[in-house]
Formats: C-alpha cells, sequence, structure tokens
C-alpha cells in the first residue's frame, strides 16, 4: 500500500511526537523550565542599562517625582518585570550555583536582583499613586516572592541581598496599606504560610565551612602537587595583595604545612558555631562573644575566614521584626487598631506599640536599629 508523500510525513511526524522518547523529553524540557531562576534570570538580560542620572534616580526611588527619567525607566523594565511576575508563579527556584567554586564562586544574579527590585519598586509606588492597587500589589508580592526564593540558598551575602528586598518590598506597600488590605491581605498569607523555607542559619555556616576552609585546603594542596610553592600562588589569588607592600591582606604561615594545619584547626570552630546558632537567640548572645574571643587568641585566620555571625544575626533578627510588622500591619487596616493587642512582638513581653497619625498609623518593635526601636509607617502615601 502507497502513502503519499504528504500522507507519509504526517504519519511519521505523528509517530515520533507519540514516542515514549519524545514524551520523556517534553516532559524533562517541562520539568527544565519549571525553575523560578530561569525567568528570574530572562528578567535579569532584559533590565535596562542605566547612566548615572538614572542610578541615582533608582536610588532614591521612595521619593523621586515621576519625570520623564522616571516613566522611561518604568517603560523600559516592562519586560523584566513580566519575567519576575512569571519566576513568582514558580515554587521550585534553582539558582545552580557551584558551590565547588568555593571563595571564587560568582553571584551575578544578586546585583541584578536588587537592580531589578528598585525598578519594581518605582514601578509599584506609580501604579499606587494613579490608584491602581492590584497592578501595584502584584509588583510588591513578587518581589517579596523573589526575596523568599532567594532566601532558600545557604549563602549570607545571599540572604542579605533577600532581606534588602523584602525590606524595599515593604517599604513600597506601607503607605498605602490601608488600600490594598484585602489584595495584600491574601497575597502576604500566601507567601509566609505555604512558600518553601528559607536557609537556616546552621545551613549557612555548614555551607561556609565547605566553600572556604575545606575548599581552601584542597585548592592548596592540589596546586602544590602540581608544582613546588605554586600553593602561595593560589593563597594571593584568593586574599589579594596590598597594592605597594609585601604583606598580604591575609598573611599565610610560613610553610603550607603551617599554613594547612591552621585552615584544619577552623574545622571544629565551624562546628561549634554551626551548634551555637541553634540555640534560642540570647542563648546564642551569651555564647559567642566568648566563642569570637577565644577562637581569635587559638588562630590568626579566625577573624578573617569564619563568618561574622554575630553581625549577620542582627539582620537575620531585623528581618524577623520588619516580617512581623508587616503581618501586624496587615491584621491592623483589616481588623482595626484593637487587633495588635493580639499579636505578640517577637522581642518584647507584649504586641507592638500602636500610635494613630493622621492619615494611618506607626507601629513600633523593641528591636532596636542604632538604639533606636525598628517602626513601620503605614498609610501616608498619596491617594490615587
Amino acid at each position: 500500500m502507497r502513502f503519499p508523500i504528504l500522507g507519509l510525513f504526517i504519519l511519521c511526524v505523528t509517530l515520533l511526537l507519540h514516542s515514549p522518547a519524545v514524551a520523556q523529553s517534553r516532559d524533562n524540557q517541562a520539568g527544565i523550565g519549571a525553575n523560578a531562576a530561569l525567568k528570574y534570570w530572562a528578567g535579569f538580560a532584559l533590565l535596562p542599562s542605566l547612566d548615572d542620572e538614572q542610578e541615582k534616580l533608582l536610588g532614591d526611588w521612595r521619593n523621586v517625582p515621576f519625570n520623564a527619567t522616571a516613566l522611561s525607566l518604568i517603560d523600559r523594565s516592562r519586560n523584566s518585570r513580566e519575567y519576575l511576575f512569571q519566576g513568582a508563579k514558580i515554587d521550585r527556584c534553582d539558582w545552580s550555583l557551584d558551590y565547588s567554586q568555593g571563595v571564587q564562586l560568582l553571584m551575578p544574579h544578586l546585583v541584578k536582583s536588587r537592580t531589578l527590585a528598585a525598578l519594581v519598586a518605582l514601578d509599584a509606588r506609580h501604579e499606587f499613586e494613579q490608584g491602581h492597587w492590584k497592578a501595584g500589589a502584584e509588583d510588591v508580592s513578587a518581589l517579596l516572592r523573589l526575596a523568599r526564593h532567594l532566601e532558600m540558598e545557604p549563602m549570607m551575602i545571599q540572604q542579605l541581598v533577600a532581606y534588602s528586598i523584602e525590606r524595599t518590598a515593604i517599604d513600597a506597600a506601607a503607605p498605602y496599606l490601608p488600600e490594598l488590605k484585602t489584595i495584600m491581605l491574601q497575597a502576604a498569607t500566601d507567601l509566609f504560610d505555604t512558600s518553601p523555607s528559607e536557609a537556616t542559619l546552621t545551613q549557612m555556616v555548614v555551607q561556609e565551612k565547605q566553600v572556604v576552609p575545606i575548599w581552601l585546603i584542597r585548592e592548596l594542596k592540589q596546586a602544590e602537587s602540581r608544582k613546588s610553592g605554586s600553593w602561595i600562588d593560589v593563597w594571593k589569588g584568593v586574599f589579594g595583595e596590598s597594592p605597594g607592600a609585601e604583606q598580604h591582606f591575609l598573611r599565610p604561615a610560613n610553610t603550607l604545612e603551617e599554613t594547612i594545619s591552621l585552615l584544619e584547626d577552623l574545622l571544629p570552630m565551624y562546628d561549634e558555631l554551626a551548634k551555637m546558632t541553634s540555640l534560642p537567640w540570647k542563648e546564642f548572645d551569651a555564647r559567642y562573644a566568648e566563642f569570637v574571643k577565644n577562637g581569635a587568641s587559638a588562630n590568626r585566620f579566625f577573624a578573617e575566614i569564619i563568618p561574622a555571625v554575630g553581625k549577620f544575626s542582627d539582620s537575620q533578627r531585623r528581618r524577623v521584626a520588619q516580617i512581623a510588622l508587616l503581618k501586624a500591619a496587615l491584621a491592623v487596616v483589616e481588623g482595626g487598631p484593637d487587633k495588635v493587642k493580639t499579636l505578640k512582638d517577637p522581642f518584647g513581653d507584649g504586641p507592638f506599640e500602636y500610635r494613630t497619625l493622621d492619615h494611618g498609623f506607626e507601629l513600633k518593635s523593641k528591636f532596636l536599629i542604632q538604639d533606636k526601636p525598628m517602626t513601620l509607617t503605614v498609610g501616608q502615601g498619596k491617594r490615587g
């Protein structure tokens, strides 16, 4: 039996598309595509290039007037925002960081994330001031989701960028929360109650141990095995050398063996620190100062290589306070001022302090930033 050429072509294509191999390939492609990071990277690639004036404007996105420059930035970032929205709808986010690169690991997505966050916050403010509440809330929700996706990676620097983006999102929404209560309340509930959990501080310390001292020990030994004396070049490549000076930023010991020994002595310190980070904050604070004192006296690499977990812990607590303030503010705009009495300040013995303002209210936490209580001011934005 003969088939016409066109009929034969259609039959072959039909059989091919329904073959197990092709079906599996389509499934694999769907799995690869179901990664929020790929959407974010597309958004990063489409970010507008910025001159000095535009960089300055973006740095003050909370206050700048919506002149031609600002409106142009909003328009030129439209495609990047669209990919941000797509990524925010996907649960899985794999940034595909290659931890085998150790301290040489590059994370260009962090700078891109901050730039995109400022552009989206500028757009959110523009939408809010026009009374486009749903569009502005979509911007804010997508930023909070991006931050949560960044927080899934156990790297302190990435966490700090995520916390910064969360602050940006909250700063963008807070002046308009009374108008956003029905929209943002559900979005915040979905985000914080159902999103994948962020990495813990313990996980971050364990990861830091792998990418700094363990990686460095391996690289120094491998370099020396290839060529005698070349380990010092690896050290200089990692820690740099002060211009015009003979001393390194962090000097190694006199020999490779002594340097390796000092690095190996740090490993149980990482383990002790990891255990310490699982303690309640007050217990951690009580033990951490002594840990740093003893570590610095025992190992001269300690101060430069062991991560400054104390400072990071402060940032982590600030993040806890800012999220708690946001949740409390949403509860107040929905249920009234008395609602604050039912919401405990995580850094106090009772609820947040509440103060009525002319066009909104202020919530104050016992958490201190430079000896001043952390506050969230709600409802002072321009009405659309």
